[in-house]
């Protein structure tokens, strides 16, 4: 009980901090939809996260190393919760503002060494265009059904979808999305790779909202350096089948570096920073450049139902 208590208090701090920094100034909207910045391969969609892992630990390993090694993995089966400051700054028509996105992945053990694993993105945003926009963007969720994994190699199919919770029209597409997505991982000692491809359509929307057809893929490649600490290199590309020209094509290349500590087999935590460029922006309202601080907690698997 005391233990429950204690993890309970400790996720109350963070969400705490991460309030703090969403609610004047957050950062990290185009990862709502999904990269590879703190663990978003299978987040409604990618946007923005890496992770990595032991695909069949019923709980996060003590040791820090092999902990930071599963939370690259897209297919870990590790429950966590972060939250993930991002500021943007670009040039000319770019966007400048920040987002704080909130993320929980929740795994599903199923019997014969099958999962489900979902990610939930939750982001809130403070962005400047030739105004400024406050509120939450649209949520991002995901769900794979992985495999029981072949030696060092992990797969998983499922869903990627969109849901329409933007307070303001400047902060999502007002559109249902969704569509099938797959999911691969590979980890062999201190490296870990990933890869999703996903394609979403509308499903729905107000009348007159422009419908969106959009492909994703998603990539990443860390590599651990001891003590906890890992690097990596990601991203969150996405081709736009309804746009024109070069506003078709959105392709940030994220690079992270990280930290986890360990406190026991089910209590740690992962701090991280991470810079990316945006080599094509998606249009004139992108921004260039962004910068962003993440922190997480690794938590019992069964802290989030059972």
């Amino acid at each position: 009980m005391g233990s429950g208590m204690r993890v309970v208090g400790m996720l109350r701090g963070l969400a705490l901090a991460g309030g703090a920094l969403a609610g004047g100034v957050p950062a990290g909207g185009v990862l709502a939809g999904g990269v590879l910045a703190g663990g978003a391969l299978i987040g409604g969609g990618l946007a923005g996260g890496v992770l990595t892992g032991s695909a069949l630990a019923q709980q996060p390993p003590a040791d820090a190393n092999a902990l930071a090694r599963s939370l690259a993995n897209p297919l870990a089966r590790i429950t966590t919760i972060s939250s993930e400051l991002r500021l943007a700054a670009g040039q000319g028509q770019g966007r400048h503002g920040l987002v704080n996105q909130f993320t929980a992945i929740k795994p599903f053990e199923l019997p014969q060494s099958w999962a489900v694993i979902t990610r939930t993105n939750l982001p809130i945003s403070i962005t400047q265009y030739s105004r400024e926009y406050v509120g939450l963007a649209d949520i991002a969720f995901g769900a794979f059904l992985v495999t029981p994994p072949r030696s060092n190699l992990y797969a998983g199919v499922g869903v990627t979808s969109s849901l329409p919770a933007a307070t303001r029209a400047g902060l999502g597409s007002r559109n249902w999305e969704a569509g099938p997505a797959a999911a691969f991982g590979y980890q062999d000692g201190a490296i870990s790779t990933g890869l999703l491809l996903g394609q979403r359509w509308t499903l729905g929307g107000p009348a007159g909202v422009t419908r969106t057809t959009r492909s994703v893929l998603q990539g990443q490649f860390s590599f651990g350096l001891g003590d906890g600490w890992n690097t990596g290199v990601s991203t969150d590309t996405r081709y736009d089948w309804e746009a024109k020209g070069r506003f078709r094509w959105t392709v940030p290349v994220t690079f992270s570096l990280g930290r986890v500590l360990t406190f026991s087999d089910d209590r740690a935590v992962q701090i991280g920073g991470l810079v990316t460029h945006y080599a094509l922006t998606g249009g004139p309202q992108r921004a260039v450049w962004e910068v962003g601080l993440n922190l997480g907690a690794v938590v019992s698997n069964g802290f989030l139902f059972r």
